[in-house]
């Protein structure tokens, strides 16, 4: 309205600087008017007998002639604009309705996807207009899957009722959006009469995946994706574990997703953000497709949890395994040795170890897990460095040493009917020594001949000295671990009666407890 009421105002300018200089010229407007009506014979005769125009140009002797005039064009000035503005005639023209759409308009090339932009217009016809006004693009697989909000315009039906081209704009229904650049269609999935941007929403989730090792080293925190000029995807925060490819790097990764919703449920492209569903990350350095593990709760929720745990390694292997040692995945340290006790195993090229190892463990729910493992007494857990690896099974959570107070006990051993050979290479001084730490040694050693029963021919029974096993008493101070559950040695529990086994390098012993 004040536009059109502008465009008259600008029209009356160059009449009413007319109408001033007629005012001011020296020849009277009666004289122009009065000779108009003297050639038309009606001067003379008036109305009544009363003069049409006197001699100073008013007509009817009140009012002058031109500012009669120049009221008149005023007016019809005003209504034409007033009919621009508000539309007149028979049946007249009904004002144009709204309404906006949601479109899935699917995995798109990426250069289709390029070009859908808010402000494209398309013209159906018949006053049925589409304009793009929200984009959001996501990847899917090769393609861009692409989300658009349009407006649609158009006039009422005959029933009075909302109608684009001809159809109502149902959630289901296909529409095609074409311009001199591109084609896309889409079905409509959501509509309303008001907002014409998308329901654009932020969330953040934990996922889980794997990258090839170079990969692994381009991944860093702030490491975004971009589609149709939204971020879509930004890193929190990561940590790298270890797989059984040497090639190949675990990753969970703490991402805030730029999500849409249009229900309860918001969807990253058409993947709903919920435990268990693949969500794609393609920064152009590397592509990432990880299984969501948490949605929701911030940052990267790592932890640190102390286990104890048990494994057989070659010999080789305990020796270089100490306290400090580091298991690291490009750069980042996941797991740190904190106690080591290695024992003998009646093989000289093989070791029991207890190693206490500090790992640094993730949380998405209720227990913490290391790549991909959940910490428990049971689990199997690996440990790497590039002089060794093993897998250990968890034996104690949340403890780094076995269980009670170590200390030495002097026990007393026996071993039966023992061969010759054994006997005599068995002596006091003798020990169990693993990387330096000494596990049992022998104060002292008794070798007589075993006892043998015989029957004879008429029935009697004698005890007799075997004439080549021999009986051997052993006693030994064996490093030991001591609670009120009892006493262990080398990690299990022993009692008089059980049979224990003592490396002494040369010769291994297994003997039997007699005293404790």
């Amino acid at each position: 309205m004040n536009q059109s009421f502008l465009q008259s105002k600008s029209l009356l300018r160059p009449y009413w600087a007319a109408y001033s200089k007629w005012r001011t010229r020296d020849i009277t407007f009666r004289n122009c008017f009065v000779g108009l009506l003297s050639t038309l014979g009606q001067y003379e005769s008036g109305i009544g007998g009363l003069c049409v125009i006197d001699d100073e140009g008013r007509l009817f002797g009140v009012v002058n002639v031109v500012d009669v005039l120049v009221v008149l064009l005023v007016l019809a000035v005003v209504a034409g604009g007033a009919s621009l503005v508000l539309g007149t005639g028979d049946g007249g023209t009904s004002e144009t309705e709204v309404r906006y759409a949601t479109v899935d308009l699917g995995p798109q090339p990426s250069y289709v996807a390029n070009l859908v932009e808010s402000g494209d217009l398309v013209e159906y016809g018949e006053a049925n207009n589409l304009t793009v006004t929200d984009v959001y693009v996501t990847d899917e697989g090769n393609h861009e899957r692409v989300l658009a909000r349009v407006k649609l315009e158009s006039p009422p039906n005959e029933e009075g009722k909302f109608a684009f081209d001809g159809e109502a704009p149902r959630v289901g229904r296909e529409l095609t959006i074409a311009t001199n650049e591109y084609r896309a269609s889409g079905r409509i999935t959501a509509v309303s009469e008001t907002d014409s941007t998308l329901n654009l929403v932020e969330r953040t989730v934990l996922l889980e995946g794997t990258l090839s090792m170079e990969e692994a080293e381009r991944l860093s925190a702030n490491d975004s994706v971009v589609r149709g000029n939204e971020t879509i995807a930004s890193v929190e925060s990561f940590q790298l574990y270890g797989t059984e490819n040497p090639n190949e790097r675990r990753v969970i990764v703490a991402v805030d997703l730029l999500a849409h919703q249009d229900d309860d449920r918001p969807q990253f492209g058409s993947t709903p953000l919920r435990l268990g569903e693949s969500v794609e990350l393609n920064t152009g350095e590397y592509s990432l497709s990880g299984s969501i593990l948490r949605v929701g709760g911030g940052d990267l929720p790592i932890t640190e949890r102390d286990v104890l745990l048990r494994t057989g390694m070659s010999a080789d292997d305990a020796a270089a395994l100490s306290v400090g040692d580091e298991y690291q995945v490009n750069g980042q340290t996941v797991a740190t040795v904190q106690s080591v006790d290695a024992y003998g195993t009646g093989n000289p090229e093989r070791r029991l170890v207890y190693v206490g190892v500090t790992y640094v463990t993730y949380e998405p729910r209720a227990q913490p897990q290391f790549a991909g493992t959940v910490v428990r007494e049971g689990a199997h857990l690996p440990f790497r460095t590039d002089e060794y690896e093993f897998e250990g099974r968890v034996v104690r959570e949340n403890a780094l040493e076995q269980r009670g107070e170590e200390t030495t006990r002097t026990v007393t051993l026996e071993i039966e009917n023992a061969q010759p050979d054994l006997a005599g290479s068995l002596e006091a001084g003798m020990a169990e020594r693993i990387n330096g730490e000494t596990i049992a040694s022998l104060s002292n050693v008794t070798v007589e001949p075993a006892d043998v029963v015989l029957t004879s021919d008429d029935g009697n029974v004698y005890l007799r000295e075997h004439p080549v096993e021999k009986d051997v008493e052993i006693t030994a101070e064996l490093q030991v671990r001591e609670s009120i559950n009892g006493v262990t040695y080398k990690g299990e529990p022993i009692r008089p009666g059980d049979t224990i086994l003592i490396d002494l390098g040369t010769v291994t012993v297994r003997a039997t407890v007699t005293s404790l």
